[in-house]
C-alpha cells in the first residue's frame, strides 16, 4: 500500500523515488559483485584443475612409452603451459625406466592464485590453494 501523496508536490515525490532507487542499488550491487567474482574465480580454478589433470595424464602416457625424464617433464609442462606460475612435475620411478607391466606415475602440482579481490580475501583466510593430480599407468 502506497503512502498518500496528495499533499506532496510532484518534484519532491520524484526525488524520494530516486533516493529509494539509489538505496536499493546500494544493497543489490555488492551481492551481485560477490556472485560474479565467485563465478569467475570458480571457473578459472576449474580450468586450472582440468589442465593439471590433463598434464599429468599426458606425462604418464609419455612415460610408459619409454621416453626420458626430460621428455616427460617437457611434455607435461607443454600441456600445462597456460598456467602461471609453471607446474611442478614429480616422476615415479625417478629413473624413468621400468619393465613391462610396472606401474609408473607422474604427479603434477600447481599453486592456484585467484584473480578477483574476493578470491584473494578467501585465500587470506584459508591459505594458498594447491591443485595436484597423479596419473599412474603400466609400462608397455
Amino acid at each position: 500500500m502506497e503512502a498518500p501523496t496528495s499533499g506532496i508536490p510532484a518534484k519532491r515525490r520524484r526525488a524520494r523515488q530516486l533516493g529509494q532507487s539509489l538505496a536499493e542499488f546500494a544493497i543489490v550491487v555488492p551481492v551481485f559483485l560477490i556472485v560474479v567474482f565467485g563465478v569467475v574465480d570458480f571457473s578459472l580454478g576449474l580450468k586450472a584443475w582440468l589442465t593439471v589433470t590433463n598434464a599429468s595424464r599426458e606425462g604418464a602416457r609419455v612415460l610408459v612409452l619409454g621416453q626420458t625424464c626430460a621428455q616427460v617433464t617437457s611434455q607435461t609442462k607443454t600441456v600445462a603451459a597456460s598456467l602461471n606460475p609453471p607446474v611442478t612435475v614429480t616422476i615415479t620411478p625417478s629413473t624413468c625406466t621400468g619393465v613391462t607391466g610396472e606401474a609408473m606415475s607422474v604427479k603434477v602440482t600447481y599453486k592456484y592464485t585467484s584473480v578477483t579481490p574476493l578470491g584473494h580475501f578467501a585465500q587470506l583466510m584459508t591459505g594458498p590453494v594447491t591443485l595436484a593430480s597423479t596419473s599412474t599407468m603400466r609400462h608397455e
